[in-house]
């Protein structure tokens, strides 16, 4: 996957914009990006070397939560 930016700064561009479209319809693969960056965020947080996973965790639950909000 790649990215332009961080990690942490893709997961809250990516939280930003799913928040700003809640109440709208967006395509699939907007979503599926969404979750395949969740995963690869959990994938990187793994990495012992990672400095940042405190932050990464909490933006990949804010993430999730408005995912989830979609859902219903």
């Amino acid at each position: 996957m790649k990215f332009h930016g961080s990690i942490l700064n893709n997961l809250n561009n990516s939280l930003a914009s799913a928040c700003r479209l809640r109440a709208h319809p967006v395509y699939k693969d907007t979503l599926v990006y969404w979750n395949e960056l969740i995963h690869e965020a959990r994938r990187m947080q793994r990495d012992p070397g990672f400095k940042q996973a405190d932050m990464l965790n909490a933006a990949i639950l804010n993430l999730e939560v408005e995912l989830a909000k979609r859902s219903k």
